[in-house]
């Protein structure tokens, strides 16, 4: 019996440590609430502007993928998006046709929790411009053993594909089913590109392939189906704090406005300062500060109408308790169980 239990305490030993072992298989494991702007849907989707969700354009265009779909968000919850909307030239010709870019935003219901944020590069700045040799890295929902799981793979770019797209390659990680729509990003983790698809083909140096959408090719159409603030969702904090905001506008923005005007914030929370208010206009991926102060309450910096950020929410109040029925025990005309069981035996005495 001794070696029985030994040889079974092995076997799930043994198990455990396989398990452990293929989680980190070709890339880095990330706790997914680290990385809250994340959603997983059969693809990985970055949430950008709070309610828009980057991802490939073939995810959500076929049978096999189709649209809407559940939504997964790193606190639990779910959602249901309500409109996809993929670069045209990608649902025109395909990709492989036409040379489209297979990139899409679907839109959620509401705003999606996220106490931080990954920006997208300044896709105007000759700067963020993608060259070969460059690192890249990319984080994505792989599940090629039908497990979900989020990790990170770094990659170098080694060519062009097609006319906006590039490959990338990495010793420690490669693209699975899953990863499409995965946020490629810079050596300043700002995304630059959006993961569409893996080759599979395994190079003499043991180095995967995988391609990318260079956003520097649909930037404008980005910002035309976004045209809104991007930033961190639902904050929890008391006293002072400095905050990342990027502009994700067609045109150039400012918040002095609103915040002279008294609209910037409502409830326990005050703008004290920051670049978003005193510099002026910020341009298009341009990214500025909001410098704020606050108390024990709730309060909403409200961007723009319907794009706010939550800080110290307050609990929802717990449900009322539905009254009881009356079950007839307190008289009111009601019998209940003593005068039903006089009743019977009343009766069975009428009949003995």
């Amino acid at each position: 019996m001794k070696n029985i239990a030994l040889c079974a305490l092995t076997l799930a030993l043994t198990s455990m440590v396989s398990v452990s072992s293929y989680a980190v298989e070709g890339g880095t494991t990330l706790s997914w609430t680290e990385h809250p702007y994340f959603i997983e849907s059969q693809c990985t989707g970055t949430v950008l502007g709070g309610q828009y969700i980057l991802l490939a354009g073939h995810c959500g265009a076929s049978v096999d993928s189709p649209f809407p779909r559940q939504v997964n968000l790193s606190n639990g919850e779910t959602m249901i998006p309500t409109t996809r909307n993929a670069e045209p030239y990608y649902d025109v010709d395909g990709i492989w046709g036409g040379g489209g870019a297979d990139v899409a935003l679907w839109t959620l219901p509401s705003t999606a929790p996220m106490n931080k944020v990954l920006f997208v590069a300044d896709l105007f700045d000759a700067a963020s411009t993608v060259n070969l040799g460059d690192n890249v890295s990319f984080m994505g929902f792989g599940q090629d053993d039908n497990t979900p799981r989020l990790e990170l793979a770094k990659n170098h770019t080694v060519s062009w594909f097609g006319i906006s797209a590039f490959e990338y390659k990495g010793i420690d990680g490669h693209s699975v089913p899953g990863d499409s729509g995965a946020p490629v990003l810079n050596t300043d983790n700002n995304i630059i590109a959006v993961n569409y698809s893996s080759g599979g083909n395994v190079d003499s140096e043991g180095k995967y392939d995988a391609n990318g959408t260079d956003l520097h090719f649909v930037k404008n159409w980005l910002l035309q189906n976004i045209n809104r603030w991007h930033s961190a969702t639902e904050l929890t904090f008391t006293g002072d704090k400095t905050i990342e905001v990027q502009s994700l506008h067609v045109n150039a923005i400012d918040m002095a406005t609103r915040q002279n005007n008294g609209t910037l914030t409502t409830g326990d929370i005050a703008v004290t300062g920051g670049t978003c208010v005193t510099d002026g206009a910020v341009s298009p991926f341009g990214m500025c500060t909001l410098e704020i102060k606050s108390g024990s309450g709730e309060g909403k910096i409200m961007l723009e109408d319907g794009n706010a950020i939550t800080v110290n929410r307050a609990p929802e109040p717990d449900p009322k308790p539905e009254p009881k029925p009356d079950n007839g025990s307190s008289g009111g005309g009601s019998l209940g169980w003593f005068g039903l069981l006089s009743l019977l035996a009343i009766t069975l005495r009428h009949k003995a």
